[in-house]
């Protein structure tokens, strides 16, 4: 019978036993956390062995639908009819909720594929091993940038300073108009590092070039969020920026460091940064992709339609 959980310790334990290869810090208690200070609400559900932690989140023509970021994650036993069962209670769930649909990022395929939320295809690298094991198994031009930064004198660590957050936003924005994305507003990255996310920033001749936002949870340590500066991209600060994240992961004993995010195919506005995080010699881990639950038939293919519509006329000049 699957229950809503208020509990944080009894979270925290369902949390641990379960496993997923990326992001499995998108179902941590402190995650749903940080969603409720960006104003969202978030519930948390459970059937004993498989759990599901989802975002409430409302639609342009009215109407709200439930996310599951990651999710569900299930535990030892996730034989194919006791998830069919969750699934069907978690419907339930959402359906008494009034939300139109699920969308979710689950193990295994389920409803109709949308597009990606999440990344779908991450490099992950074994910090377990050595230095000098990590170093050898990087692309040689990687290695070579790498040590390029130091013969420049770049700096790069954790940051401790009150203002560093504030120059992750103005490089954010930097790059945002030079790679053309939106990025997140700026009490977005705030609540994300009171929310236990560390910062980290290289910087050269006392000037910040490249940062990042990394989340620890268990045993992985994940690149969320990176920016640089267009200026002196000569000193390759980013490059010493991944490699001080990926020592310290080490240092503190994780057992891979998920650099977020690379094309496999599905997004080919990913190449330059593929190339990047392809070189610290990390493995290609792919999870099956984004689905939607439909929960009432007519909404959704309205929600469908509207959004086919909108996706049409924005790409016109």
């Amino acid at each position: 019978m699957m229950q809503e959980v208020t509990d944080k310790t009894k979270w925290d334990a369902l949390h641990h036993a379960t496993r997923t290869r990326s992001g499995h810090f998108l179902q941590s208690w402190g995650w749903g956390e940080f969603q409720e200070a960006l104003g969202r609400r978030v519930r948390r559900y459970t059937d004993g062995n498989g759990i599901a932690q989802v975002i409430e989140l409302a639609l342009p023509f009215g109407g709200r639908y439930w996310y599951c970021p990651k999710g569900p994650l299930f535990g030892m036993t996730d034989d194919e009819p006791r998830a069919k069962d969750f699934f069907e209670e978690l419907a339930l769930k959402a359906k008494e909720a009034g939300a139109l649909f699920i969308r979710m990022e689950p193990q295994a395929a389920v409803g109709t594929r949308t597009a990606s939320v999440q990344p779908r295809c991450t490099s992950m690298v074994d910090v377990t091993r050595t230095e000098e094991a990590m170093l050898a198994a990087m692309h040689e031009k990687t290695r070579y940038n790498i040590r390029l930064a130091d013969r420049h004198g770049v700096r790069a660590a954790r940051a401790d300073s009150a203002d560093s957050v504030d120059a992750f936003i103005r490089l954010m924005h930097e790059t945002a108009r030079r790679d053309r994305f939106f990025a997140h507003p700026a009490e977005y990255y705030r609540a994300l590092l009171r929310a236990g996310a560390e910062l980290f920033e290289a910087s050269h001749e006392g000037d910040v070039l490249a940062a990042a936002f990394v989340i620890y949870n268990g045993d992985t340590a994940t690149y969320l969020h990176g920016a640089s500066s267009s200026e002196r991209r000569n000193v390759m600060a980013p490059y010493a920026l991944q490699w001080a994240i990926m020592r310290n992961a080490r240092t503190r004993g994780a057992a891979r460091y998920d650099l977020w995010g690379i094309d496999t195919g599905d997004a080919p506005h990913w190449k330059g940064i593929t190339r990047f995080k392809s070189g610290f010699g990390g493995e290609t881990v792919c999870a099956p992709g984004t689905f939607d639950l439909p929960l009432r038939r007519f909404w959704y293919t309205v929600y469908r339609l509207v959004r086919k519509f909108r996706q049409v006329f924005s790409s016109r000049p």
